[in-house]
């Protein structure tokens, strides 16, 4: 009975946005890479959808995190536009933890304590980190090499490398993991977005990054468009049995590849077979859609998650354990949408 209802949740709440969005990805013919915690059950259910039209689905879930690339990049000052673009208050210590996940011992090892003290305030102190992580470049270039060996080693055994242009998917909004992507890979790249806050064409140091928004288009965080503006709801969901992907390292085994590296679960990841009901619920339906050509409208998407991000008593209280995200690297913790809203 449990497992219905769970099952009957995702069908009302995950399923219109989820046909709609696979409707319009199938029209790529490009191999199609989709990105972070929200791509691992949006890529399966994009696959059964292909599956479902009789299609061959050309697509890869690819491990990725701001954070990581972050990190991944920090020997890069071009990277440091992205990085260091979001609020901070506090030491260079405190900067390098949350927004690098730079690990204790390290930052011990490596960094004096006059440097781990000082204080950082962005977006004001831009210029100041900016110069401090450009002095120890090649520090911090031979505290990631052994991580960006492995990550170029792993986007080469997903076939990513191989792309004359990088296809990525993600729910949206920046597209920020999509432009480091073209700045590691020195790629063109497109993004394929539910919502685009900046979309069409990017410049990204001579590559260029395109984005597109299939729901929505230029539109920011606050400016009153609910799936936006509430889309934690969507990315509590979508997300992936692991935590924050923190880390890739070469495995030492003799047939081993990789060996990964990921951060606290949440509510969702410790309930992950709760979970999987309620995306078999959307996945099913994104078959049934797909055999019996259904389709939603943009609008119809839209009034569908305006009803359950907005209103009281839309979301089951059984589900409620389920609706927790992390959001570490803006320092905030672990953020419950339903409660920062006031639905419960």
């Amino acid at each position: 009975m449990r497992g219905a209802s769970l099952r009957q949740f995702g069908t009302n709440f995950l399923g219109p946005v989820g046909v709609f969005f696979c409707e319009q990805l199938a029209q790529q013919k490009e191999p199609l890479y989709f990105l972070a915690r929200e791509g691992y059950f949006l890529e399966r259910m994009y696959q059964e959808y292909q599956q479902a039209i009789g299609q061959n689905s050309k697509s890869h879930f690819m491990l990725a995190s701001r954070a990581f690339m972050f990190r991944l990049l920090l020997d890069d000052d071009r990277s440091y536009e992205f990085s260091l673009k979001g609020q901070f208050s506090g030491s260079f210590y405190d900067l390098l933890r949350t927004r690098f996940m730079i690990s204790n011992a390290t930052i011990q090892q490596y960094f004096d304590k006059k440097i781990q003290t000082t204080f950082i305030s962005l977006p004001n102190d831009y210029e100041k980190v900016s110069k401090l992580l450009n002095s120890q470049a090649k520090l911090l270039g031979k505290i990631i090499a052994p991580t960006k060996s492995a990550y170029l080693a792993y986007l080469q055994s997903i076939g990513l490398t191989e792309q004359t242009t990088l296809n990525i998917v993600d729910l949206g909004y920046s597209g920020t993991i999509q432009k480091l992507l073209s700045l590691l890979l020195e790629k063109p790249s497109n993004g394929h977005y539910l919502i685009a806050s900046k979309p069409g064409l990017n410049y990204v140091y001579g590559q260029t990054a395109a984005m597109k928004g299939y729901l929505k288009e230029s539109v920011s965080m606050g400016d009153g468009y609910l799936p936006l503006d509430r889309s934690m709801f969507l990315e509590a969901l979508l997300t992936s049995p692991n935590g924050q992907f923190q880390d890739i390292r070469h495995s030492p085994l003799p047939h081993g590849d990789f060996e990964y590296y990921y951060g606290r679960k949440v509510n969702a990841q410790k309930y992950i077979h709760e979970l999987e009901q309620v995306m078999q619920g959307a996945i099913d339906y994104v078959i049934h859609a797909a055999k019996h050509q259904v389709s939603f409208t943009a609008n119809e998407v839209e009034q569908t998650l305006n009803q359950h991000v907005a209103k009281p008593n839309m979301i089951p209280r059984a589900l409620w354990p389920l609706f927790t995200i992390d959001d570490d690297v803006a320092g905030n913790g672990t953020v419950d949408p339903l409660q920062f809203f006031g639905l419960r």
